[in-house]
């Protein structure tokens, strides 16, 4: 035992180890006990060269003892060493035999005549392989991710296969990858690139390093959200197969009839327009078929680049509507296309402002002011942002109506639509 006690200073002084001995057993005590005296044997002194070296062999592995003094963490971190450098040895060889390997079948290639090496598919513009033959591009894998409805089937102009066809012609490295838009990869790509229609494209931002991208107007066709470029296939003429929402009602919009009703025909038009000519006259008539809760009509405008003064009859039609007469001037415009379509300036269009009752002064300042241009423009942007390249482009609920349709047809659909509500 070792016993620690305090001097007369205060410190602690270690004392001597106290040893207790044991006498063994006398001899004649042991003669004593076996009934018989045995006379003692004197002990044999060997020298240090006499005596041999005994080596034991033992068949169980050496245990490595822990070094004295070595915490338990100690021993856990000293395990812990040995189990990385077996697994770092473990992976060593595994690489060093897929090096090997790799190397007998690049020379079984070699002699066989049989595959490729990596030098070589670097070097070829062509080469065949079973039933296929490759071409080497000098361009990067695009990849492009495909928005498309879960039900092809039922709506064939969903389907993007002929577009791609069409696409690979421009971009041949495109790596495609179709998401189904009730899947959660689609609903991610949905909310994260505020896409509108189906089919939509998502391109990643390698697209700007292909030559077809830095060819003249490209650009225009895609828009930069987030890390990707979607393409405004619209803008290429590929019509929307399905739209994912209808456009609201917002500032600006014309509406005739009430607000809280059961449909609503959303109509993007162009003043200048024929086909919005005819569309207008047809739901003007159809709405005449309902009553008032029953329909409302809600008209944007979306002048088109092609039509000269689209937007001074927008601006005409815009302001008209600021003084409740919206219809009257609307009339007047579509009757007389062909007149004012030829002209350049925007004196007609205040001589219609006078011939139906406007007030010149009132009229002047709404066709000049910021805010009438400012919502003008939001329809645009509102109507590209749901892929609408012409004029009319109709929504009843949440169907979508493209190009003309006559009076009959729309009151088909409305009928439709009421019955579901």
């Amino acid at each position: 035992m070792v016993r620690k006690n305090k001097n007369k200073e205060g410190k602690i002084k270690r004392s001597k180890k106290v040893v207790r001995k044991t006498s063994p057993a006398s001899p004649k005590a042991d003669m004593a006990k076996s009934g018989r005296s045995k006379k003692r044997a004197k002990p044999r002194v060997y020298k240090k060269s006499q005596v041999k070296k005994i080596k034991i062999r033992s068949s169980q592995k050496t245990i490595k003892k822990p070094e004295r003094g070595m915490t338990l963490r100690g021993i856990e971190a000293q395990k812990e060493n040995s189990k990385k450098i077996q697994n770092l040895t473990a992976v060593l060889l595994i690489v060093l035999g897929l090096f090997v390997g790799s190397l007998f079948v690049d020379i079984a290639q070699f002699v066989t005549k049989n595959g490729y090496s990596e030098r070589a598919l670097r070097e070829a513009d062509v080469f065949e392989l079973g039933d296929k033959t490759w071409v080497a591009y000098q361009e990067p894998a695009i990849k492009v991710d495909i928005l498309v409805a879960d039900d092809e089937e039922n709506c064939p102009t969903c389907k993007a296969d002929e577009i791609l066809v069409w696409m690979k012609k421009f971009m041949p490295t495109m790596v495609v990858n179709e998401i189904s838009e009730s899947s959660l990869a689609g609903i991610k790509l949905i909310n994260k690139y505020d896409l509108k229609t189906i089919p939509s494209f998502v391109f990643d931002e390698k697209v700007q390093e292909a030559s077809f991208f830095k060819e003249d107007q490209v650009q225009e066709i895609f828009e930069r959200k987030e890390n990707g470029l979607v393409l405004n296939a619209t803008a290429l003429g590929i019509p929307a197969g399905k739209y994912l929402e209808t456009p609201g009602e917002k500032a600006g919009d014309i509406v005739i009839g009430e607000k809280d009703v059961q449909v609503k025909l959303i109509t993007f038009f162009d003043f200048q327009c024929p086909y919005s000519r005819i569309f207008y006259e047809a739901a003007k008539e159809a709405r005449g078929e309902f009553v008032a809760d029953q329909l409302t009509m809600v008209y944007k405008s979306f002048p088109l680049d092609l039509h000269g003064q689209a937007i001074s009859a927008a601006l005409a039609g815009q302001c008209a509507y600021q003084q409740g007469r919206f219809e009257e001037m609307a009339d007047l415009l579509f009757a007389n296309q062909q007149n004012w379509g030829v002209t350049e300036d925007f004196k007609i269009f205040e001589q219609y402002a006078l011939r139906i009752g406007l007030d010149k002064k009132q009229f002047d300042e709404c066709t000049n002011s910021e805010e009438s241009q400012e919502l003008i423009q939001e329809s645009i942007n509102q109507g590209d942002q749901f892929g609408i390249a012409g004029t009319p482009a109709s929504f009843i609920g949440d169907e979508f109506l493209n190009g003309i349709f006559q009076k009959e047809g729309i009151v088909e659909i409305v009928n439709e639509k009421l019955q579901q509500n």
